[in-house]
């Protein structure tokens, strides 16, 4: 009898699935930048693959740290804080 091991592995479970999920980073951690450009500014987070947009000069974005050593180079963009 052969098996593929899917009811042998639910039977030491107690047939119970258990799924695994990551938590969110909370957004108190993110940087906040503000844009000083003359137009609109859209960004997409290359890490996080947030889109972050600075509809205007002045528009403070709060930013993903995972995306800060790649968002810091951009011109116009300054940290604040």
């Amino acid at each position: 009898m052969s098996c593929c091991g899917h009811k042998r592995g639910q039977a030491a479970l107690g047939g119970t699935v258990v799924a695994l999920t990551r938590a969110p980073r909370p957004i108190s951690s993110a940087a906040l930048y503000q844009y000083t450009g003359a137009t609109a500014m859209t960004v997409t987070g290359p890490i996080s693959g947030a889109t972050y947009r600075f509809g205007q000069p002045g528009a403070k974005v709060q930013i993903d740290p995972r995306d800060v050593s790649s968002l810091a180079g951009l011109p116009n963009l300054h940290r604040l804080g």
